[in-house]
């Protein structure tokens, strides 16, 4: 097609870059470090891909039948502890390397008007970031890896949340149903304290305006602090404690649809259920005991790579990661399904 020529102006004779917006990148993906990830699930690190953990039973540091069972007369033999003898079982854990990479030619990262490697990392980390949440939890809420005395039906055993009122009692009848199992299955080695309840965006969307939320914040001491800003409150409104209880909204969001496609989009965390898990202690587990429900076997976390093929003028970026989630003491959590009234 013929192109009109045409007399200069200020419209045709200056090449549209981005300096004129100081290189203005419009970007809505969060940052690395604000995943939530790392307020339920603690890291171990290991050195093999590969390896064994000891799960102990939990029973003879506080076995006392009766008063007789220990006690020592003058003279007699000393009771020899057959019975104090803990079971042990070793499993094993597999982890999976995976790897983001994107390939860049030459042409377009001399050209480009940004940091292209320096925004393509960023990307690449953030999109590993996204895939180590939604592993992690479809590892927690898998029911299959929990006891059954360790799943609740919420709508069946007590009532569903986000139609509860202050009389029901259904959220804090729940939770401290949790709690107690926990406590009593850990033997008093998990806490309240220890505790956090994870839930999903809709589903603390939903339960926010029952009247038992409503109730419980304006009974609190902290509510005139959060309706006037000054304390930090949840998302959607909820306090950031509930019921003794650390709040985390798992607000991760995925692409599920292939590039090219109608976008689709997805929380990780599924809308109706919630988790009652505990996470003691700092993210990197320390050598020994450990009480978190989930955690995450990691050989090599967010190593970013580049590497120069200049045969091909091409530039390779990744975010590589060596992992694997797994449930390594499901008694110190709960999982609770069907929270919600959908009708």
């Amino acid at each position: 097609m013929a192109i009109t020529p045409q007399y200069p102006s200020g419209y045709n004779t200056f090449v549209p870059n981005t300096q004129a917006t100081n290189n203005l990148i419009i970007d809505f993906a969060r940052n690395v470090d604000d995943f939530k990830i790392n307020k339920y699930c603690q890291t171990i690190k290991v050195s093999e891909n590969v390896g064994l953990f000891t799960r102990m039973t939990n029973e003879v540091c506080a076995r006392f039948i009766n008063t007789n069972d220990s006690v020592w007369a003058d003279a007699a033999e000393r009771p020899l502890g057959w019975q104090n003898y803990e079971s042990f079982a070793n499993e094993t854990y597999k982890t999976i390397r995976r790897t983001f990479p994107v390939t860049l030619g030459y042409l377009t990262t001399e050209q480009a008007s940004w940091d292209m490697f320096a925004q393509y990392q960023n990307i690449l980390g953030r999109q590993a970031m996204t895939a180590r949440s939604s592993i992690v939890v479809d590892t927690l809420t898998n029911a299959a890896a929990y006891d059954a005395s360790h799943i609740i039906d919420v709508t069946t055993d007590f009532g569903p949340w986000n139609t509860s009122i202050t009389a029901d009692n259904w959220i804090k009848k729940t939770i401290y149903s949790a709690v107690n199992t926990i406590m009593q299955d850990t033997l008093g080695a998990v806490q309240q304290k220890d505790l956090i309840l994870v839930i999903s965006p809709e589903t603390a969307a939903e339960i926010m305006t029952s009247q038992e939320i409503t109730d419980y914040v304006k009974g609190s001491p902290d509510a005139w602090s959060m309706s006037k800003g000054t304390l930090e409150s949840g998302p959607y409104g909820l306090p950031p404690t509930l019921y003794g209880m650390n709040v985390v909204i798992e607000d991760a969001v995925k692409v599920t649809s292939k590039k090219g496609a109608a976008r689709v989009t997805d929380w990780v965390f599924p809308k109706g259920s919630a988790v009652i898990c505990a996470r003691p202690g700092g993210i990197t587990a320390p050598q020994g005991p450990s009480f978190s429900t989930v955690a995450l076997f990691a050989k090599e976390e967010m190593t970013a790579e580049r590497y120069d093929d200049a045969k091909n003028r091409r530039t390779i970026l990744a975010v590589t990661e060596d992992y694997c989630a797994q449930l390594i003491a499901p008694v110190s959590g709960v999982l609770l399904t069907n929270l919600l009234d959908e009708s």
